[in-house]
């Protein structure tokens, strides 16, 4: 069930789904007779590929669900008894050829930062790094950044933020903890740690969308640009993962 998960996910976003359309329609341009049928695919799929370049209508969705949970503020009095802080997985690679921050993907970098900086205002918690190979990633990361070796646990059997609640579970018990993940990852990954009788404090990270410094130029809001693409499938992974969830009871 978990490797379908993983084969069709993918093949479910916006960017495969018109790139597969536009394959196909291709494809019957050249060797098959229905012309009309071709020509709407193609069609349809560069309407697709347009509509995935202006960020406007995406940046908006994915910012409501980045806002549901606010930055951690460390200065709230209720993380004094704190034990944990948990930091998600969010992809990497292990090789020697780059140095152990390079390593990981943007997402988990800025997990990362995000769990060093709440662990650094609270010296008698652990810093829990999860995730199948990306948790010894993150540990070798952690580690070249200062911390601890003491101070880190390893959970590296969970593939995916399902698992990653029930495994984690069997590690912190009944301990209050603080869950650091992607800020559109951070619903969804509440709803499976509430699932498994946790509640966790949230500290959303890497956040896509980000106030503007400058206001935006008189028709600038209406160019395409390649940003809305990666949003949209990121939005779209996010669905998927929640109704998959919801199919299979975790929420």
């Amino acid at each position: 069930m978990f490797l379908f998960k993983k084969l069709i996910g993918p093949l479910l976003l916006p960017h495969s789904v018109f790139l597969g359309l536009l394959g196909v329609g291709v494809l019957m341009l050249w060797f098959s007779s229905k012309r009309r049928l071709s020509r709407l695919l193609v069609t349809f799929a560069a309407v697709g590929f347009c509509f995935l370049s202006y960020p406007g209508v995406w940046s908006g969705l994915v910012g409501r669900m980045e806002s549901k949970y606010p930055p951690l503020d460390i200065r709230r009095t209720d993380l004094s008894g704190i034990q944990w802080i948990v930091v998600l997985g969010g992809g990497g690679v292990m090789s020697d050829r780059l140095p152990a921050t390079s390593q990981l993907s943007a997402p988990s970098q800025a997990r990362l930062v995000e769990g060093i900086r709440i662990l650094n205002s609270i010296p008698q918690a652990k810093l829990l790094v999860s995730g199948d190979s990306d948790g010894l990633i993150t540990h070798g990361a952690a580690r070249v950044l200062g911390i601890n070796p003491g101070r880190i646990v390893i959970e590296k059997k969970a593939r995916d933020t399902e698992e990653q609640a029930m495994e984690i579970k069997g590690l912190v018990g009944q301990d209050r903890f603080v869950l650091v993940t992607s800020a559109l990852h951070m619903p969804r990954s509440m709803g499976l740690f509430a699932r498994q009788g946790m509640t966790p404090i949230a500290a959303p990270a890497d956040f896509q969308i980000k106030p503007r410094q400058t206001p935006l130029r008189p028709g600038e809001k209406f160019l395409p640009t390649s940003q809305g693409g990666p949003i949209a499938d990121s939005l779209f992974h996010e669905w998927l993962g929640t109704l998959w969830a919801k199919l299979n009871g975790r929420l």
